[in-house]
């Protein structure tokens, strides 16, 4: 008999749970108090004067775009928004929790206030607003946000960027609705590698700007420079490299100018192709450019000294080659250190010459003194000596002034092109090692 009660009263108890959550007796609860006096304009404090603190929680999904030019970054996300209204309490034993939507009851107006479309309020009028006895809202709301960025391609393509996305109670000012996050990052469980940017750091921050409260969510990104390096750091140091083998070419091949005015226009066009990718902006510029400048230069001189080159070697052999130059063309020789090597080893055995056999006092086998004699050799060996000096660089052509000219502008652009090279792009691979 006993079994026989407990089993009716187990019974009754389900049927009651069971009619209570049927559609007929949810729409008569939400018929009741407090859905029935419910009005979603009222400010959902008991005291309208109160501020509503509103917590928030972003969830990055993908960075889906980031255009340097137009500055603007792309992103994919959904957020959720906590509150607490006053108005929406009930007991706990009839349904704990409900979700309806959002266009029931009261949000908070959140706006992506750096957005460079429009600036539109967050949600949609599917999206559900999730809601407990106590009065704890919680909204889920997804943000596809195109926002603006400060773009500092300093160190393009090894650059790092700093963007954020800003979110305002559009309408309220901070003593109405203040914005904060009780986390201090974002949360990355959902977020998808972005092929071109890795993402470093993230923060959330708080402020208040003329009595409007603010949430930043601040993502620093970095660029993956594999295809720049591949496509176009790598090239323009092998063309400049090959800047300087134009001097290596025959002077009589005719094929010189040519690849001048070549190396010329490749280098033009490089730095086409990097500026169509920066911002129009003069600060701050970015060190790539410099360096491309700087390389075009270099390509422009070597076509003005290819000329001037070539000038040299079709000179008529039977004019003479000015005496400085044929003094300067013999020290780029290292003639001269030759000869002074030369006549430093010649005085050193022309001394020991003078202290082998001879004294001050000796005389000749004509009874003279072999001092005078030897000072009489001395005087003609001086004479042949400055003879020889002025005939060492006799046998300089115009052919051989062209030659060393070649050597010379050779060795000196391709360490040039090695310094101007070390000078911009070691910045450029520190800052990326950072």
């Amino acid at each position: 008999m006993a079994d026989r009660r407990f089993f009716l009263v187990l019974a009754v108890s389900f049927f009651t749970v069971v009619s209570a959550n049927t559609p007929e007796k949810f729409r008569t609860w939400l018929g009741n108090e407090p859905f029935k006096t419910y009005n979603k304009r009222i400010f959902p404090r008991s005291n309208q004067n109160d501020n509503v603190t509103v917590d928030i929680k972003y969830y990055l999904i993908a960075i889906t775009g980031f255009d340097e030019v137009a500055g603007q970054m792309d992103t994919v996300g959904y957020m959720k928004v906590q509150w607490k209204n006053e108005f929406l309490t009930w007991s706990s034993t009839d349904i704990p929790v409900i979700s309806l939507p959002q266009d029931n009851f009261w949000l908070p107006s959140l706006v992506v206030s750096n957005s460079v479309t429009t600036l539109f309020e967050v949600g949609h009028s599917s999206y559900p607003v999730r809601i407990t006895s106590d009065g704890d809202c919680e909204w889920t709301v997804g943000v596809v946000a195109k926002t603006a960025c400060a773009v500092d391609v300093s160190y393009y393509p090894f650059d790092i960027q700093n963007c954020k996305v800003t979110l305002n109670p559009w309408g309220f000012t901070d003593n109405q609705i203040y914005l904060m996050s009780s986390e201090s990052s974002l949360d990355l469980t959902h977020y998808m590698e972005n092929v071109q940017w890795e993402l470093k750091t993230t923060s959330i921050e708080t402020k208040s700007i003329s009595s409007t409260s603010f949430l930043n969510l601040n993502l620093e990104i970095k660029r993956r420079p594999g295809y720049f390096i591949v496509n176009m750091v790598i090239p323009i140091l092998i063309l400049g490299l090959l800047n300087g083998m134009v001097f290596l070419l025959p002077a009589d091949s005719g094929e010189r100018v040519g690849f001048a005015i070549t190396a010329f226009l490749t280098f033009a066009v490089f730095l086409t192709m990097v500026s169509a990718n920066l911002p129009r902006a003069a600060e701050p510029m970015s060190l790539l450019c410099y360096f491309l400048t700087l390389m075009l230069v270099l390509s422009a001189l070597s076509c003005v000294i290819t000329i001037m080159t070539l000038r040299v070697y079709h000179q008529d052999e039977d004019s003479e080659v000015p005496k400085w130059l044929r003094h300067v063309i013999a020290f780029m020789n290292f003639q001269k250190c030759k000869k002074w090597c030369c006549s430093s080893k010649k005085s050193k055995n022309s001394v020991g010459a003078d202290n082998d056999g001879f004294d001050d006092d000796s005389l000749d086998e004509h009874g003279l003194p072999m001092k005078k004699k030897l000072g009489y050799e001395d005087t003609k060996s001086e004479a042949s000596s400055e003879e020889e000096e002025e005939d060492d660089t006799a046998d300089i052509t115009w052919r051989k002034v062209g030659k060393t000219l070649d050597i010379f502008f050779f060795s000196l652009f391709i360490l040039g092109t090695l310094i101007i090279a070390i000078f911009f792009l070691v910045p450029l691979a520190t800052e990326t090692a950072t």
